[in-house]
Parts: structure tokens; C-alpha cells; sequence
């Protein structure tokens, strides 16, 4: 297990955004001119399309520079670059297992930056915001295996939108645990499930998971077959009975109408509950090929009327309170 370095420090009302070393990928043109920081100015490094080479990479280590920097106009190209580049660094031999499980884990916790910006309370503390990424850093080190990063960087190298909605599903899903009081370990389990809980997608053909249109009943059936599919996939990774149930249950539904076994009630697990409606939220409230995101009031009263007996209505009664900003964590 490898100890990850923490993500670098935002600086509020600066032009520049910081960027850590490791995610910039060898011999990988990244369509964003890089800066470092000189006391309080910036001075550019590595022009737009430029490849970063090991010896770029050597020299920044000979000064003991681990951080550097874009322009915040450049964001939309610089994640357009991780999107375009982590699975592959995931996947090749270039980087260390250190290195890739470095950049695994900011990217991250880029992306619940973002969420946390975009669709969580506003009054949310940055306590909270500590919290995610401290779970994350935790989550990620139980999967900072060569087996591990594969198997995610095989699942965004398939779909990268399949892979961050898992990182979304993570963020609601501890939310929601912390504010049940459950140990750590419980969480960082349920965690580790968030994470992979889709990975079953990956043997999904592309032209099923972004038909605009209705799904033919053989292609329903090929999307009903993920969760079990995702067990079979993450065996290398030897999660716990608690990850592999979240990945397993997390499209049961407590009137026993969901799959892969038709579950009900307290046949479902606590934490399976809780991905199950995490995955929902996220799904509504984000845009998909065949539906454009909803308000989070809209998405909450979907799943509080039409879709009335899939969820633990407490679960769902305590979620809600936590997106109003009450103050349960």
C-alpha cells in the first residue's frame, strides 16, 4: 500500500490553477502552456502542444518542484487532457505504481472539487470537502494495486462518464454513512464499492450505453447483467464482502422489483441501500444521452414519488436533510 501525497492547495482569486507533476503523462502533448510559481509570479515552463519527457520531469525533481501551473482559461483543455490521457498512464508501463496511484487519486479529488462546487449546498464547509478527499485518499490506497488501477483505468479508457459518476457516487455515498456514525473502516469499504460499483459496464458495447433512444429488450438485458458482471471483473482485486456487495446490490430495491436477485428490505444491506440511492441522485441530476440533468428538488421528487418503494425512505428522508445543508456530519 502507498502513502499518496496530498493534492496541491487551491489559491483563491489567483489566474492559475495548480497542477501536480504526476499528471503530466510522459511524451503526451497536453494543449495547455505550463508556469511555475516564482515568488508571487508565474513564468511559463512548457509551451501549448509541447511534450512532457522524462528529462522534464528529472529537472523539476532536481529543484524539488512536485507542483506547477495553468491558466485558469485553459481548465476545459487541461481536464479534456486527463480525460483523454489517465486511463492510458493507468494502463502503460511509463509511471511507477507510486506515480500512477498519485495521479489516480488528484484527479479525484478534482472531481469532487467539482462537485462540491456545482451540485452540493452552497453553505457546505470545507470540513466536508476535507472529509471527501480524506475518504478518497483511503479508498484509493485500498486499490493502489497494479491490479486495481487496471481494472479502473480499463473502466475509463471504456467510459470516463461511467468512471466520475462512480467518484460521485463515492462522495454521496460517504456523505451519507458519516452521517449514520458508522466506523471508518465501514466507510472506506462502502467507499471502495462506490468507486468500482459500475465496472461491470465495461463489457457494455458503447452503442448501448449511449443509445439516445429506448433500449431493446436484449440490450436491456446486456445492461442488467453489469452488477454481477462488475463481481467477476474486480475478483483480482480482493475486495471485502462489503465492497463487493455494493457492486453487486446497488440495483436492488427495497419492494424486492430491482436486480440482479430481487431483493427486499433488510436483504439489503445498509451500505448497498445507500449506493443504490447515490447512484440515482447522481443519474438524474447529471446529463445522460437520453435525459438532460434535472434540479436536485426534481430529481428528489422523482424518487420520492415515481419511483416511490425503491428506496429506504429514512435513507432518503436523512439524504435529503444533508442536501438541505443540515448539519448531521
Amino acid at each position: 500500500m502507498t502513502s499518496l501525497p496530498p493534492p496541491p492547495s487551491e489559491e483563491p482569486g489567483s489566474e492559475f490553477q495548480p497542477v501536480p507533476i504526476g499528471h503530466l503523462f510522459p511524451n503526451t502533448p497536453g494543449g495547455f502552456e505550463i508556469y511555475l510559481r516564482n515568488g508571487g509570479s508565474h513564468i511559463l515552463f512548457a509551451k501549448n502542444g509541447e511534450y512532457f519527457t522524462p528529462r522534464h520531469r528529472a529537472l523539476l525533481a532536481e529543484y524539488g518542484v512536485d507542483t506547477v501551473y495553468i491558466h485558469r482559461t485553459e481548465q476545459a483543455r487541461y481536464k479534456e487532457y486527463i480525460r483523454r490521457s489517465l486511463a492510458t498512464a493507468l494502463l502503460g508501463q511509463d509511471l511507477t505504481l507510486e506515480e500512477k496511484s498519485a495521479a489516480f487519486y488528484h484527479n479525484c479529488c478534482g472531481i469532487i472539487r467539482d462537485l462540491i462546487r456545482d451540485k452540493l449546498p452552497n453553505g457546505l464547509a470545507d470540513k466536508h470537502g476535507r472529509l471527501f478527499v480524506a475518504y478518497v485518499r483511503d479508498s484509493v490506497e485500498f486499490l493502489s494495486t497494479e491490479a486495481g488501477l487496471a481494472r479502473l483505468g480499463a473502466l475509463m479508457r471504456h467510459d470516463y462518464e461511467v468512471f466520475s459518476h462512480g467518484v460521485h457516487v463515492f462522495v454521496y455515498t460517504v456523505f451519507l454513512l458519516k452521517s449514520l456514525g458508522l466506523p471508518n473502516t465501514t466507510i472506506v469499504q462502502a467507499g471502495v464499492g462506490a468507486l468500482l460499483h459500475d465496472s461491470g459496464k465495461e463489457g457494455i458495447p458503447l452503442s448501448i450505453l449511449k443509445k439516445p433512444g429506448r433500449l431493446t429488450p436484449e440490450e436491456m438485458l446486456a445492461v442488467r447483467e453489469h452488477p454481477e458482471r462488475g463481481v467477476r471483473l474486480c475478483r483480482p482485486l480482493s475486495l471485502s464482502r462489503l465492497a463487493k456487495e455494493c457492486v453487486l446490490m446497488h440495483h436492488e430495491k427495497l419492494d424486492g422489483q430491482g436486480y440482479p436477485r430481487g431483493l427486499a428490505g433488510e436483504d439489503i444491506p445498509l451500505h448497498a441501500r445507500i449506493v443504490s440511492l447515490a447512484d440515482v441522485y447522481d443519474a438524474l441530476t447529471s446529463n445522460r444521452v437520453y435525459a438532460g440533468a434535472v434540479k436536485p428538488f426534481e430529481a428528489l421528487r422523482i424518487m420520492r414519488h415515481e419511483m416511490a418503494g425503491s428506496f429506504d425512505l429514512d435513507l432518503y428522508k436523512r439524504f435529503v436533510m444533508l442536501l438541505s445543508g443540515a448539519a448531521l456530519v
